[in-house]
């Protein structure tokens, strides 16, 4: 065995898995219902200077807010669609026209390792439902079952590491 293999051995003993996460939206108890979705990232922005005809790229402050979609089945009631309007609705009210903004949420997506030990979760600060995507219909597809999108946006990121296991640098 390679030293490579022996040392990447030790680092990732058993690979994360994907299907094994959280999603908690607050006042929302159907958030733990969400099937699918994606885990948020930020990236940093970059600027450019130039010095005797060379571009030399420095990192500076994250690009902050974005979307965030989650996918989630729907009961024959149509309870989840209920929830997830008034959740909209917290916000706007169609009939009045009355925009409240202070209804911002703090969403956390959490990812769990086999044992449901939570390994890492990010929370999307000011965040707030801005509706949901078209639903296809098809009555030759008897089979096939209601899954919501919903999309939120939110103002920032904040990354937090749940576990003091591993070492600083891995690599």
């Amino acid at each position: 065995m390679s030293l490579k293999a022996n040392r990447f051995t030790q680092i990732i003993q058993q690979p994360l898995n994907v299907y094994n996460f959280v999603v908690d939206i607050p006042d929302v108890a159907e958030g733990l219902l969400v099937s699918s979705t994606t885990f948020p990232s930020e990236k940093l922005q970059t600027f450019s200077l130039y010095f005797q005809g060379e571009e030399i790229q420095y990192p500076c402050i994250p690009k902050n807010g974005g979307s965030w979609k989650i996918r989630v089945p729907e009961s024959d009631s149509g309870a989840v669609k209920k929830v997830f309007d008034t959740f909209k609705r917290s916000m706007w009210n169609q009939k009045t026209g009355w925009l409240t903004p202070k209804k911002w949420k703090d969403i956390t997506v959490t990812a769990r390792d086999q044992s449901d030990n939570l390994v890492f979760s990010v929370v999307l600060h000011g965040a707030y439902c801005i509706g949901r995507e078209g639903q296809d219909l098809d009555n030759s597809k008897n089979t096939t079952t209601w899954q919501w999108e919903y999309e939120f946006h939110y103002t920032w990121i904040e990354d937090i590491d749940l576990t003091n296991k591993g070492s600083e640098a891995p690599m």
